[in-house]
């Protein structure tokens, strides 16, 4: 069991002092009738999601980044999340969405060559959403931005919703 609005705090905690660092905005935006105590694996979904927003203030100099929750009722007691992490960064060229879970190359290293990390993120974030029974989405325009997002079923352990998680 776990409370949704505790998994965003931390991951805000985790990620926007590296935003304010490069002068990005950080925009959360969490759709306030989610139910907040729910029963998965909060460990897994904080580590695909740390890797999108680490990623997100890596890739992007100068904008912005956006992480957004929302929802709908699944079957029975169970709703669908969906976590996304938009930015304002470098964007991909769509030939290189599918290789960047292919391998282990990182992408455009002549171009990204300051960019520091292994680039063996995105694969392994890819097993631990499958693993999950969900899949990750990519959206990008080269040299606008990208988004990354996936599904995740959760069980509601209580329906009381999260509320207006900016105000909190």
């Amino acid at each position: 069991t776990y409370h949704l609005d505790e998994l965003i705090k931390n991951l805000i905690n985790m990620i926007k002092s590296r935003a304010e660092k490069k002068k990005l905005d950080f925009e959360v935006k969490v759709n306030e009738n989610i139910p907040n105590e729910l029963f998965g694996d909060s460990v897994r979904i904080r580590q695909v999601v740390v890797n999108f927003l680490t990623n997100a203030v890596k890739y992007t100099r100068e904008g912005y980044i956006e992480i957004s929750v929302s929802w709908t009722k699944g079957f029975g007691s169970f709703v669908d999340l969906t976590f996304s992490v938009k930015d304002t960064g470098i964007g991909i060229k769509q030939e290189d969405i599918k290789r960047m879970f292919e391998s282990f190359e990182r992408l455009e290293v002549n171009k990204n060559r300051n960019i520091e990390g292994a680039g063996l993120g995105m694969p392994i974030t890819q097993s631990l959403l499958k693993m999950m029974g969900s899949s990750l989405n990519v959206e990008s325009v080269y040299g606008q931005g990208s988004t990354f997002s996936f599904t995740i079923g959760q069980e509601v352990v209580n329906g009381e919703p999260i509320g207006d998680f900016n105000q909190k």
